[in-house]
């Protein structure tokens, strides 16, 4: 079985705008992307309409597909103590969704939220708060024809396969999906296999890269301790058919990248274009 193979765009945040992006990674013959939505690279309320169509026709005329829109989470946060904060945080998630559905992107990639590690806030305005956003965010999604995808982080207060099934049980949204981070979970202490069996009916997408114990990563693959044996076995085992995004963080993103695909490969990925 060949599994598809979308490419992230993390490591050109700095370097070259989406549009320009987009355009780079197509002449190194990949088709499907996600992109991030970080400023100066993609920031929805500093696109005008040219940028917008720009990049929408760039898709159009290359047969690009933006897979997914993922907004980081450094000044995002969905149960923030501050109203202000939390307000903000949504905001710019339906932002981002409207981009999304304006370029018929499918998926948007939420971060559940931080919480302070000393002394967090209690359970019931964490939960209560994290729903309702997603509500919201959520009635926006339907709207434009996208699908929330909800991140397992290791610094978020949902870092665990079980903790994110749990939450999204307890929320009961069907519409409601999981994107499962596999150097994520090593770095989280979770067996990336087995997070992706308890994911496996919320499963969306997965993001792969390779990280060490002792400092969080997204590498090449292949230099750190992700087992991508177990995880090939583990998505042949679930069934799942859905795409892969490679999500490699490096100052040499273009060879880090071919060396990367070159080497999921072996475990049956690829960035070839099967829909034509």
């Amino acid at each position: 079985m060949t599994r598809p193979l979308a490419i992230n765009c993390y490591s050109y945040i700095w370097r070259l705008s989406a549009c320009e992006t987009l355009a780079h990674l197509a002449e190194h013959g990949h088709r499907h992307f996600e992109l991030m939505v970080n400023w100066p690279h993609l920031w929805p309320s500093a696109m005008g309409n040219a940028a917008r169509h720009r990049i929408g026709r760039l898709l159009e005329e290359k047969n690009l597909k933006v897979l997914s829109l993922a907004p980081p989470m450094l000044d995002l946060n969905l149960v923030s103590n501050s109203p202000e904060v939390r307000r903000y945080s949504i905001d710019h998630y339906i932002d981002v969704i409207r981009l999304a559905g304006e370029w018929r992107t499918p998926w948007v990639v939420v971060v559940p939220g931080k919480i302070h590690p000393l002394l967090p806030l209690p359970s019931h305005f964490r939960d209560r708060w994290f729903e309702d956003a997603l509500e919201e965010m959520d009635r926006a999604a339907e709207s434009e024809g996208v699908k929330l995808t909800i991140e397992n982080v290791p610094s978020s207060y949902l870092p665990h396969a079980g903790d994110l099934m749990r939450r999204l049980r307890e929320i009961g949204n069907p519409r409601l999906g999981v994107t499962y981070d596999v150097a994520n979970a090593v770095f989280a202490s979770e067996d990336p296999a087995e997070g992706l069996r308890i994911v496996a009916p919320k499963l969306e997408f997965v993001h792969l890269s390779d990280t060490g114990l002792s400092t969080w990563a997204h590498s090449t693959i292949g230099t750190g301790v992700v087992p991508f044996d177990r995880i090939a076995s583990a998505l042949a085992e679930i069934g799942f058919k859905g795409p892969s995004t490679l999500e490699v963080i490096s100052q040499t993103p273009d060879e880090d990248i071919a060396a990367s695909c070159k080497a999921l490969s072996a475990f049956g990925w690829s960035t070839a274009d099967r829909t034509g």
